[in-house]
């Protein structure tokens, strides 16, 4: 029995909001999960204005505050199906590297470095005598 922690879509048209669940890797989407790990809103929300929020900037433009994406999760519980085995899907993967709870994929080296092309750069030249050994 594979676990997966995946995103399970509601909310209306042109407005979602996601599940952050537990489920079989083989039940559907919308199917009934395990267990619900959290929401995850990826509608750019402005924050709630506290009483010192400023309404002018000093400027004198209009304070906008940044918009953010909402990710609500149940460390503790996620920490665990982690340990247990369960499987991140790509997105949530993704979420909860942003969050700090995965580590950064390594990124792909290389194999061969190459040099930049340098048409100043003269090769070795075959006119210079090499070196007699003596």
């Amino acid at each position: 029995m594979v676990l997966r922690i995946r995103l399970a879509r509601f909310g209306t048209k042109r407005k979602p909001i996601y599940n952050i669940v537990l489920a079989q890797a083989k039940s559907g989407r919308d199917k009934k999960p395990m267990e619900v790990l959290g929401t995850y809103n990826p509608m750019p929300q402005a924050p709630l204005a506290t009483p010192d929020t400023p309404e002018l900037l000093e400027s004198g433009e209009k304070y906008m505050p940044k918009k953010m994406k909402d990710i609500k999760l149940d460390t503790a519980r996620t920490r665990y199906w982690l340990g247990v085995g369960a499987q991140p899907t790509e997105p949530v993967g993704k979420l909860l590297r942003l969050i700090g709870m995965l580590e950064e994929k390594p990124s792909k080296v290389k194999r061969f470095p190459t040099q930049p092309y340098n048409p100043e750069a003269q090769p070795p030249s075959e006119t210079e005598p090499e070196k007699q050994q003596s």
